[in-house]
């Protein structure tokens, strides 16, 4: 199970605010009648080459409308888009009212065929991601299919996804879970469409980049998605501390690969029953490894879950979910940390303590009764 990590993209979350506002039209006043344009009205939009420093164009624009996207030309090179900072971190969005003078820059890339596969990988409540349980199982239902083209590297997936399902796209082993040349939430070209949020950030591999965090899915329903690389362009996050020549794969960051998506309606999965099971996970009681037994796992009794354990004086600690859906059992996406237990609640936080990642660290040793319910998350905790 990969770890999470909160995080939150505000480059992104601001576009979509400000593109929400849509661009207005400042030729008229309040009473109809028609404004006269003045310098301070009016910002310059430049539009930069992907060096950062040579103009392409320049377009005045007027205050709160949009600026005009066009597509360039560059011998010898593909344009793939407009980026709204030099390092191409995040794509322009054109829908941004125009506010003040601002710089655009175009990516160029050269075409390299890409040789990899990809794959989905996940957890949650579809059976594709139940089965692959972030790269255990990669098989046919988790591999992409590329397009036959010539001047372009394409990846296509259609799936059924629940809400709350998590996930992200990787090179396909087929050897198990590697990690390599993952593309997540940072990767998404957009997250709503139809004044809807389909996606959300949930976190995941990297605490420095977006783009690895994991993608969940917020509106269940039936998914194509296409993933276009451009492998000439990769880079490595050589800064992150984890990183080293052995694992540099699992650091790889592209500026240009993009995830489109299309929703195709209502998911086609069979509505079986789905059982959630909650499990205790920590340093010391099973070393950090997943342990479904009846000894980790809580008992559910109208609705409450309760867990009685033994637990030593400095033991780390959380809890995970277990989704069984039909004979198919799988990794789950809900934890349950020290986030789970009500600020006010005193005598709770008498017995466990929380660390910088939320994960709950025993004050003492002795015999623990954890009680959860789903309904409202929130944990209670008693010690004797």
């Amino acid at each position: 199970m990969k770890r999470k990590s909160l995080m939150i993209v505000l480059a992104a979350t601001l576009a979509l605010s400000m593109g929400a506002m849509g661009c207005g039209n400042k030729d008229t006043g309040s009473n109809g009648t028609k404004q006269e344009e003045s310098k301070e009205d009016t910002f310059t939009v430049t539009f930069y080459d992907s060096d950062g420093k040579t103009e392409l164009k320049t377009e005045k624009v007027k205050n709160g409308e949009c600026v005009t996207e066009y597509e360039p030309e560059k011998d010898g090179e593909i344009f793939v888009g407009w980026f709204a900072t030099p390092q191409m971190t995040h794509r322009f969005d054109f829908s941004t009212p125009v506010t003040s003078d601002m710089n655009i820059f175009g990516g160029f890339v050269t075409y390299q065929e890409d040789t990899r596969g990809f794959a989905i990988l996940g957890s949650g409540k579809s059976p594709v991601l139940m089965e692959s349980n972030w790269g255990n199982v990669i098989g046919d239902a988790q591999k992409m299919t590329k397009e036959d083209k010539s001047d372009a590297n394409c990846y296509t997936i259609t799936v059924d996804l629940a809400e709350g399902d998590e996930f992200q796209f990787a090179v396909d082993t087929s050897t198990g879970s590697s990690w390599k040349n993952q593309r997540g939430y940072g990767y998404l070209d957009t997250i709503s469409k139809d004044g809807k949020d389909y996606f959300a950030n949930s976190g995941g591999l990297g605490d420095t980049s977006t783009k690895r965090s994991n993608i969940k899915c917020a509106i269940a329903g039936n998914y194509t998605f296409t993933l276009t690389t451009y492998p000439g362009e990769d880079t490595y996050e050589t800064d992150n501390s984890n990183y080293t020549e052995d694992n540099k794969e699992a650091f790889n960051i592209n500026p240009y690969d993009v995830i489109t998506w299309t929703y195709n309606g209502e998911s086609t999965m069979s509505s079986e029953d789905t059982q959630t099971d909650y499990y205790i996970k920590g340093a010391k009681i099973t070393g950090w490894e997943d342990v479904y037994s009846d000894e980790t796992k809580f008992k559910e009794e109208n609705g409450i879950y309760t867990l009685t354990v033994d637990l030593e004086e400095g033991d780390e600690f959380m809890f995970t979910s277990l989704v069984t859906v039909g004979d198919t059992s799988g990794v789950g996406t809900e934890y349950i940390r020290y986030t789970n237990i009500p600020v006010g609640d005193m005598e709770s936080q008498s017995f466990v303590t929380g660390t910088d990642s939320a994960n709950l660290v025993a004050s003492q040793t002795g015999t623990y009764t954890f009680t959860y319910d789903p309904a409202t998350k929130i944990l209670t905790v008693s010690c004797q």
